[in-house]
């Protein structure tokens, strides 16, 4: 079954009936919760306590992302393309049983602190082709962002973001071995 992603970029296709990290440029692939609910409880790993995430998803484009786009080209040509590009994709990803620790500081308050999150990695062989038209659309090349769920957070309600596979790495504390 081809899952629909929500996006704010294109008020023709609705939006995710929950908050979205760092606003409204970011597109979303939700997990329909009959497939994978999310977390029931906390966890803790590495003496670190972390609280479930409501809702699941995988996002296609970031909220960085999605700011460039919106600010390089106009609305409707816009919506389009990014429409185009996803009814081009076929959305259904595999579950990995992956799950990865992160770990990225952040400042606030004037003070720097450390945001936390579990991951489960997903195969989903449309996110590479979808970057590829977005790149063409920005007239470079893009890295495809390692597709994923964020199972898990402390410090930061919406998780760490990760755009690439590079930053992955950068923030990868360990993989978790034990069930969650």
């Amino acid at each position: 079954m081809k899952r629909r992603p929500a996006t704010t970029l294109d008020p023709g296709i609705p939006a995710a009936p929950w908050p979205r990290p760092g606003g409204g440029d970011s597109l979303v692939l939700p997990v329909d919760p009959a497939d994978w609910a999310p977390p029931a409880t906390g966890i803790a790993i590495d003496g670190i306590a972390l609280e479930p995430k409501p809702e699941l998803h995988v996002t296609l484009i970031g909220s960085r992302l999605g700011a460039e786009l919106r600010a390089g080209f106009a609305a409707p040509w816009l919506a389009t393309a990014v429409a185009t590009a996803l009814a081009a994709q076929d959305w259904r990803f595999t579950r990995t049983g992956r799950r990865w620790l992160l770990r990225k500081p952040f400042v606030a308050d004037g003070r720097v602190q450390l945001a936390h999150s579990v991951i489960e990695r997903v195969e989903l062989p449309a996110m590479a082709s979808f970057h590829r038209v977005l790149g063409c659309l920005l007239g470079r090349e893009l890295p495809a962002p390692p597709p994923h769920v964020t199972l898990y957070v402390a410090g930061q309600p919406h998780g760490i973001g990760v755009s690439s596979e590079a930053r992955l790495r950068a923030f990868a504390v360990r993989e978790v071995s034990r069930p969650l």
